[in-house]
Formats: structure tokens, sequence, C-alpha cells
């Protein structure tokens, strides 16, 4: 594994006096397992394990560091504001047999505390890849490519919330000139324009969220929550609702559960209880559960 490559779009931020900014590892010991699912495996970075922990907190800080926010990420306690209380930060891995994609789900979920009360954060991230040649090609798309992504979503998230940051029309224009010229990374731009937290990305992303590419198809959607598009709350349960793939159904409820507002909430509310209806059929028990944990990232 590697540590990502921080982001190169700076952030204008209404509030950027220097902070101190805690990070506290409150997972619970059934979250502590980090690399779980059909496969079973140890990540190393830098020749060590990697610590789940540690590796968020340094990344978090150079992509706030990039992204031009003055925030020093370091060890804190619960009763030092701002804080981020991490809950969850995990990869749940997936195949089916040996022709089939090696899948994996990324998942983070952390409060942001301040003075005044906490906000729930997020993220989620589906990557695959059938390796041809050795089972080394996976770890490219299905380790460092969702990680960084689910790192640069998380400052975004932190970003908008704590510092009011986000990039300039320029910036959201270049990105845009960009994914129009199409390359097999262009959904790391999609992604990317969700990560700038200027609404004046949301009418390119509504009309991504119909690409015939399956990533790219899937981060537009995504991006619409990381932008807090809330008048696409009604786009969002129509892919929940009629998308033919998984993938897009999980995208669209994550995006629900980033727009976080009540109407959001009861929304999440009563597909958690759905799910948990559904969780003992046979036939539909793996969307449940694999739903649930998309949906439990924000109850």
């Amino acid at each position: 594994m590697k540590n990502p490559v921080p982001s190169d779009v700076r952030y204008h931020a209404q509030s950027n006096e220097p902070t101190k900014l805690a990070f506290v590892d409150n997972r619970a010991a059934s979250e502590r397992s980090f690399l779980t699912g059909t496969l079973a495996s140890t990540l190393m970075v830098d020749k060590s394990p990697l610590d789940p922990g540690a590796f968020l907190a340094s990344n978090l800080q150079a992509e706030l560091t990039a992204r031009g926010i003055a925030a020093q990420v370091g060890p804190g306690q619960d009763g030092a504001f701002p804080r981020i209380d991490l809950k969850t930060f995990r990869i749940l891995n997936h195949r089916q047999n040996g022709f089939s994609p090696y899948v994996t789900f990324t998942y983070i979920s952390a409060d942001v505390e301040t003075a005044t009360g906490k906000k729930r954060l997020g993220v989620f991230v589906k990557r695959g890849k059938v390796p041809v040649w050795s089972f080394e090609e996976i770890i490219e798309p299905t380790l460092n490519q969702p990680l960084s992504l689910a790192v640069k979503e998380l400052a975004a998230k932190i970003g908008r919330q704590l510092y009011g940051a986000s990039a300039d029309d320029a910036a959201v224009a270049s990105l845009k000139a960009k994914i129009a010229q199409r390359n097999d990374n262009s959904f790391i731009d999609v992604y990317a324009l969700g990560f700038t937290n200027n609404p004046n990305a949301v009418e390119t992303l509504v009309g991504l969220t119909r690409d015939d590419d399956e990533y790219v198809r899937i981060a537009a959607i995504s991006s619409l929550g990381n932008l807090r598009a809330e008048g696409q709350f009604e786009l969002l349960k129509s892919i929940y609702g009629s998308a033919n793939i998984w993938q897009d159904r999980a995208m669209a409820i994550k995006a629900i559960g980033d727009l976080d507002t009540s109407e959001s909430k009861a929304f999440l509310t009563e597909q958690m209880a759905h799910w948990k209806g559904k969780a003992s059929d046979k036939d539909s028990s793996k969307e449940a559960n694999w739903t649930m944990q998309v949906i439990g990232l924000y109850l």
C-alpha cells in the first residue's frame, strides 16, 4: 500500500485561523478489524502493518494542508473541541469466484464535534477489479484508490463543516473540462468535482448520474451527497428505487445520508427497518446486510 497523494485544488475558507483539530479513535472492538470479507489480508505501508487510526489522521492532515486549511490534526481527548470522533474506518472485500472481480467497500463514519454540538459524517467508496495475471493487480484500483478517495472525501466534509471551505468557480470549470476529455480514471475527477464543495458542480453531476461508465456514474451519485444537493433528493430516491445494480442503489442511499436533512434522516430510518426485515431472507440477505452497513454510517 501507499499513502494518498494530496489534492492540488485549494479551498477558500470563511474561517481559516490556525486550529488544533483533535482526532480521537473511538472505534468499537467490533470495528477494529480493518480488512475483512472473502479474503483476509494484512495491509502494509512503508513495510509495516497499516495502523488505521494513524493512517487516517496523518493523511487527513496532509489533505487539509494541501487544500489550504490551517488545521493541525493530532491526538485529543473527549473534552477537546473541535474534535473528530472516529467511529468506523474499515474495508470489506468480496469475490464470488476466481473469474469475478475482487471488490472492496471502504467505509468511514465520524462525528465532527464542536462546543455547539456534533454532526455525523459518512464515507462509502466501492471499487472492483478482475486480476488477470497477478493478484497484485488489485492493489492500486481496489485498495490505494478507494483509500485515497475516502481520505479526500472526509477532508472535504470537514473543510465545509468547520471552515466553510470550498474551491472557486475556476477550479470547478477546470475539472468539468478535464472530465469531458475522458480517460480511464475520469471517475476520480468526478469525485474531485464533488470535493470542491461548490454548488456550481451540481448540474454537471446530475447529468453524469446517467453515464454509461459505472464508476463515473456512482462517483456522480455520491458527489451529489457530498455537495449536500438537497434539491436532488427526489432524483436520489428515484435512483435508489429503480437502479438495476446494487452499487447504484447503495451510492444513492449513501448520498441521501449526506444530505443531512430531517427528510433524508427519516428516509434512512425507514429503509433501515425495511432491510432488517430482509436480513434473514436467503434471496436478499446479501443486499440487506450490505445496504444496512451503508445506512449504519449515518444512524
